[in-house]
């Protein structure tokens, strides 16, 4: 039985399959990570091979997961366009706010972040994502170097790596706390990593 691909699906299937996803994200908070196909399935009310129909098994249900707290990263916080909001460090100052803010309020985070994050199925959509967010941190910062915003011998991609990484092993210690630290101070302990990435005084 083949996976149904998003461009295949009806209204009606595109709602059933966003009301898996639900249920599954559900279930993988409530659980720490743990989801069985068959629960999802009865959360949903649907029969459990309709949930192979949609995701093909439970790494591709997982994936897809996956992919949506990233999709959802991208358009509440990359993806909004900054540009004329000041100067690099004005805006990507205010991004990494909201970044953080992100990361707390969705309490997939740390799901994310803890035991799911420990599955093959999760490192390999998870490598791909960041890659694009990496990607994406190397645009803006190319664009405020020919602004002459940044020092222009900073290395982009190398800059952009280092921003997000030190970003999610930050948050990955603040959101396994038992009492996450306030976020004005992450937001400051990261804006301090930010800055040196890209060469700037905080």
């Amino acid at each position: 039985m083949s996976v149904l691909a998003e461009g295949e699906l009806t209204a009606k299937g595109r709602a059933t399959r966003a009301r898996l996803l639900d249920c599954a994200r559900a279930e993988a908070i409530a659980g720490d990570g743990h989801l069985e196909l068959a629960t999802v399935a009865k959360a949903a009310g649907v029969a459990p091979s309709l949930v192979h129909r949609y995701f093909g098994s439970k790494a591709g249900l997982v994936s897809a997961l996956v992919n949506d707290y990233f999709d959802r990263y991208h358009a509440e916080v990359l993806d909004e366009n900054m540009d004329d909001e000041g100067d690099w460090a004005t805006h990507e100052r205010v991004r990494l706010e909201r970044g953080v803010a992100f990361h707390y309020a969705d309490p997939f985070t740390a799901v994310l972040y803890g035991r799911l994050g420990r599955e093959a199925e999760v490192a390999r959509t998870e490598a791909a994502r960041i890659s694009s967010v990496v990607e994406l941190a190397a645009r803006s910062i190319r664009r405020a170097q020919a602004k002459g915003e940044l020092p222009a011998e900073v290395d982009p991609m190398l800059a952009g790596a280092a921003m997000f990484g030190a970003i999610q092993r930050v948050m990955v210690e603040a959101v396994r706390r038992e009492k996450p630290p306030p976020p004005e101070l992450v937001v400051d302990v990261l804006w301090r990593q930010v800055a040196a990435s890209v060469n700037i005084a905080p």
